[in-house]
């Protein structure tokens, strides 16, 4: 049991893109905040140091901790030579939807068929495509889902052993109920293979309409069976085998009807028709004949040039952005489940910029609030203060050769207390190569007061010490254990570091 995602077609990227759908991909992943935490042991203490994803040299980029979730998962990873991607379990949070828009990212890109799947079930592409777009600057669309045909075709064969290998929720999922864009014979086939054409036997039908010439095909269909008998299906291939100049210059009496109807109407027509009146699974029968049948037709237009323009143009509309912060939040069934008593009334905590410190880098990607400049500038002064004192405020700690000791005793204090609290480990060494700088000592002895300033409204972090992942959002993202991860976010981050600590 688990969740599990996956995508169905084959990841090849085209030469010529292949560069920037590497860099897109570890963007999306480090942006999304997946990690590989590195551990560190000394002076008794063991430190686990966060590790954001980057491009490197090594084949690989192997990842199972997300910080926003805070959580470990079964290892995913990326190769980054021959670009494939691999995951294992995802969970159903921060992690799951990075994963999910990763697979995204290769159907936004694929030149053939393929789908991004949780579970088995494909993905609606507006909220992953929205992200990507905003996370990578691109302009995906969802014209490629309105390949209704191919796309239908490729995963009723992926699921041909299935009792329904393409219904109604995926033809929904596909495009995104979008049916007025999704409008032509494509969908009109597959809504009569998914419910059948009984009702144009008794509805209105427009003459020379898709649905009166699928009428007229059925009628000629059942004409030919009478005639056929129980060589139905063999003289029916044979008849869709024949190539167009064959089908024009017809002369059996048997096969005028279909004959003139098969020099618009697709293959297929005859084929879901005629499973349809025997009560055959269509999708079967088709895998089986499609490559033997005519695909010579010359299809009729039924819409308007201004009704083919709009759907054109429908198609091609870039998906809508959807920011960073709004991607990740959670507010599934499981988010504020187990939220105590204490905590009930307080308003529940949902992601936001303020909590990607880490992420910043000027532009408007990360928005720092009021509230969060406010309180960083606090800590400025504050930190200032600290600096004019002896010893930057920290006395004889983090002095000389007992740095690194105090360094490591304190954020191992940290992580005891309020739980699953790392620093970055650009951070951590930097801290150290720096440690006779009164701004790095003075930075620490702050990160010690707000330790100890916050442990009263941190306490309720107790709730979960045994299952993390089965206790309210608003226990594991208090305000306390926000202010000190915001905090080592800052430190860690050089250019809101400098922005607003000077150094």
């Amino acid at each position: 049991m688990g969740t599990f995602a996956s995508y169905t077609g084959e990841m090849n990227i085209p030469e010529e893109k292949r560069n920037d759908f590497r860099k897109q991909m570890m963007k999306l992943l480090n942006y999304g905040g997946m990690m590989n935490p590195e551990q560190v042991s000394m002076f008794g203490r063991k430190l686990f140091l966060l590790n954001p994803v980057e491009l490197s040299e090594e084949t690989y980029v192997n990842f199972w901790y997300n910080y926003f979730e805070e959580s470990s998962w079964e290892r995913a990873g990326f190769n980054v030579n021959n670009l494939t991607f691999y995951s294992n379990k995802i969970g159903c949070c921060e992690f799951n939807n990075v994963i999910l828009a990763a697979y995204m990212l290769y159907e936004m890109y694929a030149e053939t068929p393929g789908f991004a799947e949780c579970n088995g079930e494909i993905l609606d592409p507006q909220f992953y495509g929205g992200w990507l777009n905003h996370i990578l600057g691109t302009k995906f669309s969802m014209e490629k889902r309105y390949n209704l045909w191919e796309n239908a075709e490729y995963i009723a064969f992926y699921r041909i052993n299935y009792s329904d290998p393409f219904s109604l929720l995926e033809l929904r999922t596909l495009i995104s109920n979008e049916f007025e864009t999704a409008g032509g014979t494509e969908l009109a086939d597959l809504l009569y293979i998914i419910h059948g054409t009984e009702t144009l036997e008794t509805n209105d039908i427009v003459p020379d309409s898709y649905p009166d010439d699928v009428y007229q095909c059925k009628k000629a269909l059942m004409s030919f069976q009478k005639n056929a008998g129980d060589d139905f299906f063999e003289s029916l291939l044979r008849f869709l085998q024949m190539d167009r100049n064959k089908r024009e210059k017809n002369t059996d009496a048997n096969l005028e009807s279909l004959a003139k109807l098969s020099l618009f109407l697709p293959a297929r027509v005859f084929v879901y028709l005629a499973a349809e009146i025997n009560h055959k699974p269509f999708w079967k029968l088709w895998k089986e004949w499609k490559d033997k049948v005519y695909h010579d037709e010359r299809l009729k237009q039924y819409a308007s040039e201004k009704l083919q323009k709009q759907r054109r143009e429908w198609r091609k509309r870039i998906i809508p952005e959807i920011r960073t912060a709004e991607f990740l939040r959670q507010d599934n069934w499981f988010t504020f489940y187990n939220t105590p008593e204490e905590l009930k009334g307080k308003g529940k905590y949902y992601l936001s910029d303020d909590d990607r410190l880490f992420w910043w880098d000027g532009t408007d990607e990360v928005i720092i609030s009021d509230d969060m400049d406010t309180w960083l500038t606090e800590l400025s002064n504050r930190h200032r203060k600290l600096m004019d004192l002896p010893d930057a405020g920290c006395g004889n700690k983090f002095k000389g050769s007992d740095f690194i000791k105090d360094f490591i005793i304190l954020l191992d204090e940290i992580y005891d207390y309020y739980q699953r609290i790392c620093p970055y480990n650009t951070m951590f060494y930097d801290f150290i190569q720096n440690s006779e700088k009164k701004e790095y000592r003075a930075a620490l002895s702050l990160l010690e007061m707000l330790y100890e300033e916050n442990k009263e409204e941190g306490k309720v972090i107790k709730y979960a010490k045994c299952e993390w992942n089965m206790v309210s959002k608003n226990v594991t993202q208090n305000i306390a254990r926000l202010r000190l991860k915001r905090y080592l976010s800052v430190m860690a981050n050089v250019k809101i570091r400098k922005k607003y600590f000077n150094f």
